[in-house]
C-alpha cells in the first residue's frame, strides 16, 4: 500500500511539473518589433530650453492590448531623447530640435527601447533676409531688421506621439 500510494504522489507530483510549464506557455505574449504604442508629452518644451542629450518626460497615452492581456499601461512612463537642438537666430533663422528615441515602461515595470524620429522646426521669418539684401544696396536703415529673431521649436504638451518598439520581447503577465 505504502509502495502505491508513494508511486501514485510521484506520478501526480510529474504531472503537476509537467503540465504547469505548458500551461504558462500559452500566456506568454510575444511582443514584436514595431508595436505601436502611443504616447504624449507632458509638457511644452521650446528649442530656447532644451538641451542635446536631454530626456524628455512623457507618458503613454493609452493602454496596449496583445492576445487580451495589457501589455504596456496608460499612464506608464516614457521618454523621448533630444539628439540636437538649435536656437532660433537673428536674420529670422528658426528654431530646430531633432527627437531620436527613447524608452517605454511595460506593465510590469520593465523598460523597452523605442524608435522615434522627428525634426521640429519653428517659424522661419523671411522678411529679414529680403530687407537685409535690400539695405546693402539702397537704405541703409532696413538692416535693422536683420535682427530680428525666427521662432522657436516647440514640442506641444498633450499632443499624441506614435512610436514603435525597437525590438521583441516576450511579456509574462503577473498572473498565471
Amino acid at each position: 500500500m505504502k509502495r502505491f500510494l508513494g508511486s501514485l504522489l510521484t506520478l501526480a507530483f510529474l504531472n503537476m511539473y509537467i503540465a504547469l510549464p505548458a500551461i504558462s506557455a500559452d500566456k506568454i505574449i510575444d511582443v514584436k518589433e514595431g508595436t505601436r504604442i502611443p504616447v504624449t508629452v507632458k509638457s511644452e518644451y521650446t528649442s530656447k530650453h532644451v538641451e542635446a542629450g536631454q530626456k524628455i518626460d512623457a507618458i503613454i497615452d493609452e493602454d496596449v492590448v496583445i492576445n487580451g492581456v495589457t501589455v504596456f499601461k496608460q499612464g506608464a512612463n516614457a521618454t523621448i531623447k533630444v539628439s540636437d537642438v538649435k536656437k532660433a537666430g537673428f536674420i529670422g533663422n528658426a528654431g530646430e530640435i531633432m527627437l531620436v528615441n527613447g524608452e517605454v515602461v511595460d506593465a510590469k515595470g520593465d523598460k523597452h527601447s523605442i524608435e522615434y524620429n522627428q525634426k521640429l522646426t519653428g517659424e522661419e521669418k523671411t522678411y529679414p533676409k529680403v530687407l537685409l539684401a535690400t539695405s546693402i544696396f539702397f537704405l541703409f536703415p532696413l538692416a535693422l531688421f536683420g535682427f530680428v529673431k525666427g521662432g522657436q521649436a516647440k514640442i506641444a504638451p498633450n499632443k499624441v506621439i506614435d512610436v514603435s518598439l525597437r525590438n521583441d520581447f516576450k511579456f509574462v503577465p503577473e498572473k498565471l
